[in-house]
């Protein structure tokens, strides 16, 4: 339920936001100047364009907390509406086949981590003797639960880190994967797509061909 509470957390402050610069602008109706104010009531535009640097700094700070979040359960309920029918996911969640399919991705993704959460907190509290099988990827949804990922950015950095491989272990991707996700907190995807095959380069030692691959587009 943590996410379910950062989301209705997050949409309580845009909202606190709002109605506080919508109350600002109210408050100016009789001053000087309050026919311009008067418009700005119930226009987001205007009412914006009123508020002090502070308040459209909090607004987009709360803004896109708020849509990580809503993201985050856009991107599970993909993966569960793709898991009972895939043929209607792109149509209940309102994006293209293949955003809602990333989306799904990312969903498993999430909820193949709350299981190995579930499954160490039993193991801790019980005292068991088990090795829980964490997926290389695990810091990556964990990002995005928290709001440091978006769910696009996310799929981009699993895609492009690649699987284990050659001379690319799970370990070493665990390892970049946690490095990447604080290094690239609210980057596009583009950006982070960049950064994860840079990584993967470096892992193969091969980052050069990053370079010979970019000169020949």
């Amino acid at each position: 339920m943590e996410l379910f509470s950062r989301l209705e957390s997050a949409a309580h402050k845009v909202s606190r936001v709002y109605a506080q610069a919508e109350a600002s602008a109210v408050a100016g109706l009789g001053s000087p100047g309050g026919v311009r104010r008067r418009t700005a009531v119930g226009s987001v535009s205007e009412l914006v364009q009123q508020m002090p640097d502070d308040a459209v700094n909090q607004l987009l700070w709360q803004a896109g907390q708020l849509r990580r979040a809503a993201d985050a359960v856009i991107a599970i309920a993909a993966a569960e509406n793709a898991a009972r029918d895939g043929d209607d996911a792109c149509e209940l969640v309102g994006v293209t086949q293949s955003d809602a399919e990333q989306l799904a991705r990312v969903g498993e993704m999430i909820e193949e981590s709350e299981r190995v959460i579930d499954a160490c907190s039993v193991v801790e509290a019980e005292s068991l003797d088990i090795v829980i099988d964490v997926p290389w990827w695990h810091a990556i949804s964990l990002a995005v639960i928290d709001g440091g990922l978006s769910p696009a950015s996310a799929a981009a950095m699993r895609e492009h880190l690649g699987e284990p491989g050659g001379v690319v272990t799970a370990s070493e991707l665990a390892q970049a994967a946690e490095e990447l996700t604080e290094r690239v907190t609210a980057s596009p995807p583009d950006a982070v797509s960049d950064a994860a095959r840079r990584k993967r380069a470096e892992l193969e030692g091969a980052l050069e061909l990053v370079g010979s691959d970019r000169r020949s587009e």
